[in-house]
């Protein structure tokens, strides 16, 4: 089968053979921003795009089941994939699809999910994330868990193991990407490829202290770099560590505890920058693997019927 992983800014594809082993996979820019939102034929631009990510598979295999989670199946996508509501199985996903006909073939999307707004809370939303959490969790496990999905915008999503009772998003990602690039802050940082652990570690425990003040700290990475404390090469290290410090120190006041770690699933430097700040805040974390959502992908294709594996075959 073929698996695609199609965000806002980017689009995994993943060639899955029969019992989900991952047999090629391809990532690119060409999320849906790639087709402009005045297109005239976003259903043909979304084909080209497809085609061109899995168009070799599909010469050599013939037609294959395809399955899509993410943002494609926003109003900004190709079609709208609805939600599924709280508290969700996620088992259950696969009984929930939306299908599309492309020129590849017939796309089937995963929905998103829900949480809607009560008194005392906002509404939420997660599209993507349910099939990175699918791969992630098994029905086997006992106790709730805790998985934290680093980002633009990062969810923190609460499992029991595979019922999702509770999640919440954080802009941190969003944040940090403005602010190292477009504001006064971003006008004494050098970008550099190196870690700074100090500069972080710093600017974790000033984000700690009182996330509600972080707006009055941010303003610090410029005040210490003209200070002459902070290096050019450091800012955004400290500027990140109080962004992820403040987050972790937030969220955990409403995460319930667990006997079982926190599971973190990123991409790899930024699930690092996340354990650390767990770690300096007490709570055991591990890192999850990264390519979740392939596995999500192959279990909701099973779940739907697409794809049979060998024991199913056999029963």
């Amino acid at each position: 089968m073929i698996g695609l992983d199609w965000g806002t800014s980017s689009l995994r594809a993943f060639l899955l053979g029969n019992h989900g082993d991952i047999l090629a996979e391809r990532g690119g820019t060409d999320g849906i921003m790639a087709v402009s939102a005045h297109s005239t034929d976003p259903r043909g631009d979304f084909s080209r795009i497809a085609q061109a990510a899995t168009g070799d598979w599909l010469t050599t295999y013939g037609q294959l089941p395809i399955i899509a989670c993410g943002m494609i199946g926003s109003t900004q996508g190709i079609v709208e994939a609805g939600y599924c509501e709280l508290p969700t199985d996620l088992n259950a996903l696969g009984g929930q699809l939306t299908s599309v006909e492309l020129s590849i073939g017939t796309m089937h999307i995963v929905p998103g999910l829900q949480k809607t707004a009560t008194v005392t809370t906002a509404p939420d939303v997660i599209r993507g994330e349910e099939t990175q959490l699918l791969g992630l969790l098994t029905a086997e496990g006992n106790e709730p868990n805790t998985v934290v999905l680093p980002g633009t915008h990062t969810k923190w999503v609460s499992c029991e193991p595979t019922r999702i009772t509770d999640f919440s998003t954080s802009m941190s990602g969003e944040l940090f990407g403005l602010l190292s690039t477009s504001s006064i802050l971003a006008r004494l940082a050098e970008p550099t490829e190196s870690f700074h652990s100090e500069a972080f570690d710093w600017g974790l425990q000033v984000g700690a202290e009182d996330p509600a003040a972080l707006t009055s700290y941010l303003f610090t990475a410029r005040t210490w770099a003209l200070d002459g404390r902070l290096r050019a090469e450091e800012v955004n290290d400290y500027l990140s560590g109080m962004i992820i410090g403040a987050e972790v120190t937030g969220q955990l006041v409403s995460t319930p505890v667990s006997a079982a770690p926190v599971l973190v699933c990123g991409a790899a430097e930024l699930t690092q920058r996340y354990l650390r700040a767990l770690d300096r805040a007490g709570r055991p974390a591990v890192a999850a693997n990264p390519r979740a959502a392939a596995t999500g992908l192959f279990r909701i294709a099973v779940q739907s019927g697409l794809v049979s594996t060998k024991e199913n075959t056999h029963a």
